[in-house]
């Protein structure tokens, strides 16, 4: 029985992993920013909007190890760490898993009625798209910058349902931005570490297109381009967003500085830097915008 106990919690913790917990954190905060009421209303969770935040990670989940599942060729390739890759979590407890935690999402949207249901089955199969056949939407670099901004817009649509009232203008505008930096900046990023994987899967990449430099300068103007962007828009309509546009600005050239680096030949880790700098914007940026609203 320990030893079964033990396995399991190996398995468990394999698939937190697998998930990706910077990214659910991620996910958490888009969903908060716009679950929130504010302090003036009443900043507490209230278990509606608790039960559907939990229901919401458990989507990510799935998808997410759905997606380990389905790309375990280009991670072998990559010399990807990651469990399924790497044979710490084998296939079928993985699809277990992606199972199981889809259904617990789907019962925690019940308590949401039927918008929150249809959100949620949405969401999962536009992340189980992204990988799965006949097309995956990963396979070009239109349908994956499509699929990465869809994601995003769906989490912060999840949030403004479990909450009863208006998020603000500041959040609104964060919670585009946002979309836009998740499909736009993310979908060019995360490719510089992985070329050699996505070329041996016949995935039509930002890199593969424009090429190595080519994809770093179109990378550097629409992280600028959003900077500015939500610059503008905070000076105009919220001002209170001007530390979220510092942030992001930060993040724009923390993006451009570490996609020079990212060059082919260089270890993965350090090709990995402009996605870490596109993660860690995200994070940052929602942090500051729950320290603005509560």
């Amino acid at each position: 029985m320990e030893m079964t106990m033990q396995l399991l919690a190996r398995q468990a913790s394999a698939c937190l992993v697998e998930s990706r917990p910077a990214v659910l954190g991620v996910v958490l905060l888009r969903f908060l920013a716009t679950a929130l009421p504010g302090p003036a209303l009443n900043p507490v969770l209230s278990p509606g909007v608790a039960v559907a935040a939990a229901g919401w990670i458990c989507a990510t989940m799935s998808i997410y190890i759905f997606n380990g599942i389905a790309d375990r060729k280009e991670d072998i390739a990559n010399a990807s760490t990651r469990p399924i890759a790497s044979g710490r979590l084998p296939v079928r407890t993985a699809r277990t898993a992606v199972v199981a935690s889809a259904v617990i999402s789907m019962l925690c949207a019940l308590q949401g009625g039927t918008a929150a249901v249809v959100l949620s089955f949405a969401y999962l199969m536009l992340g189980f798209a992204y990988s799965g056949p006949p097309f995956p939407l990963k396979q070009t670099y239109y349908t994956c910058t499509g699929a990465g901004a869809g994601l995003g817009l769906a989490t912060y649509a999840a949030g403004l349902l479990a909450n009863s009232q208006h998020p603000g203008i500041g959040p609104t505008i964060v919670a585009g931005t946002m979309t836009l930096w998740m499909g736009c900046v993310g979908s060019i990023a995360k490719e510089f570490s992985d070329v050699d994987g996505d070329r041996a899967a016949g995935r039509c990449t930002w890199p593969m297109v424009l090429g190595d430099m080519g994809a770093k300068a179109l990378l550097t103007a629409i992280a600028g381009a959003i900077a500015v962007g939500l610059t503008v828009a905070s000076a105009l309509c919220a001002p209170q967003l001007i530390w979220c546009a510092l942030t992001v600005i930060l993040g724009a050239i923390g993006v451009t500085v570490t996609s020079r680096e990212a060059v082919p030949g260089r270890p993965r880790k350090v090709r990995r830097r402009p996605y870490h700098a596109f993660m860690v914007t995200q994070i940052a940026t929602h942090l500051v915008l729950l320290a603005i609203i509560l």
